[in-house]
């Protein structure tokens, strides 16, 4: 019975991402896009529940689940990304570095790099900054244009290690004594399909160094969990957050590994100086987006400065009480990037691409709701087509946030955090 449910939501769930990846101007047709993601959230909450209802994995449902998994990243790999803009910022970093340049010291609004400069070049973000992509990002910026100079080359990457993904929560939920289909929670989502294979962003690469050091962590194998660990800082600051639980007993050896896999990656970029940091620091203390709880504080304190700092302090405080009190690695994995997510004053739908692997494990419907309530936020692009603002209007925070903090989710999310 299982496995016809699966067979049913998993067409359903390709047929949305085949219409979603032949739609053209998505950015201009956002209904649509809701629309369409919502229907294939629809099917893949049906998988869910029957994956989680079932005591044992099947091959033919494991089967089932692998099939459409990678029937659906396919569907969207040719289209274009309309969503987001970032995979043409990647691609352009990849072509600075494959030109021997920094991209850490010369932003592409650079005159000195005008000669890179492409078709696509109106279309890359945050011109006159540097970048804010460690060096593993650019390591693969850099292995994407150097197969192909287009989106799709780099989106294929990032394809790879998503689906990686799905290979190393089998070995974890395994260990763990669960079934090996509740990696469907991520190998389904919709979210985690879209991100990467339409829009190309990079997450499920650092979220697969980061589910692989945790699960090498669990399984004793600190040194390379340490390595694993320190290759996910390099493609995005997040695995940073593991840091305290390494200062713990038995965790220890892992730390100075993670730390010199940190200091190598960033060798051949020292030339930058502050150029390193400058962007990292301009996104900490200006860029905010979908963060209700810093909007909130924002007005209760009366200066954007504060909000930042307090939130910075809560979260420090939850990072640290966690690493004092779990001993469970993929618990305070949960915790903390649960913590950065919800108190982050930028919270676009890619970043919850980190939380959703641990859902295969705690599978909080909260946190599984939000996967899917978050694409009401490109409702932002409706908003800046007709008033050049990027802002969300408080009907879409609404529907985004209510479901989430509402008495039950609420209550079930403090006990998942607390049991």
């Amino acid at each position: 019975m299982t496995t016809r449910v699966l067979v049913v939501a998993g067409g359903a769930l390709v047929a949305c991402m085949l219409a979603i990846g032949l739609a053209d101007d998505l950015h201009r047709r956002i209904p649509l896009f809701i629309a369409l993601n919502g229907a294939a959230f629809v099917a893949y909450l049906i998988a869910v529940r029957a994956v989680l209802r079932s005591p044992s994995a099947s091959r033919s449902a494991l089967l089932a689940i692998a099939v459409v998994a990678v029937a659906a990243r396919i569907a969207l790999l040719p289209a274009r990304p309309e969503l987001s803009t970032d995979s043409y910022r990647y691609v352009w970093e990849g072509r600075v570095v494959l030109d021997g340049g920094n991209p850490f010291a010369t932003p592409p609004a650079d005159s000195s790099l005008t000669r890179l400069r492409d078709d696509d070049f109106d279309l890359i973000n945050h011109r006159p900054l540097t970048t804010i992509y460690p060096p593993l990002a650019q390591a693969l910026f850099a292995l994407g244009v150097w197969i192909a100079p287009n989106v799709v080359a780099l989106k294929s990457i990032f394809t790879v290690f998503d689906l990686g993904v799905v290979l190393v929560l089998i070995a974890l939920l395994r260990a763990r004594g669960r079934p090996a289909t509740h990696a469907l929670l991520y190998a389904w989502s919709p979210l985690v399909v879209v991100e990467t294979a339409h829009s190309g962003h990079l997450d499920a690469a650092g979220a697969f160094f980061l589910v692989l050091g945790v699960t090498l962590l669990a399984a004793g194998r600190r040194m390379w969990g340490g390595a694993a660990l320190g290759a996910s800082f390099l493609v995005k600051y997040l695995a940073a957050a593991m840091v305290p639980l390494l200062l713990k007993r038995g965790y220890r050896v892992a730390l100075p590994v993670l730390a010199a896999t940190a200091a190598a990656g960033f060798l051949p970029f020292l030339d930058a100086g502050d150029g390193i940091t400058r962007t990292l620091v301009t996104y900490g203390s200006e860029w905010s987006f979908n963060g209700p709880p810093f909007m909130a504080l924002s007005v209760l304190l009366s200066e954007e400065s504060r909000a930042r700092f307090a939130l910075m302090m809560l979260g420090a405080i939850i990072v640290l009480a966690a690493a004092v009190r779990e001993r469970d690695v993929t618990r305070y994995a949960f915790i903390v990037i649960g913590a950065a997510l919800l108190l982050s004053p930028t919270v676009y739908p890619w970043y919850l691409v980190w939380i959703v692997p641990f859902l295969c494990v705690y599978p909080n419907r909260a946190w599984l709701a939000f996967t899917g309530l978050i694409g009401f936020s490109y409702w932002v692009w409706v908003v800046y087509e007709a008033t050049g603002a990027w802002m969300l209007p408080n009907w879409v925070l609404a529907l985004e946030y209510v479901p989430f903090y509402g008495p039950y989710d609420a209550q079930e999310l403090v006990e998942s955090f607390s049991d």
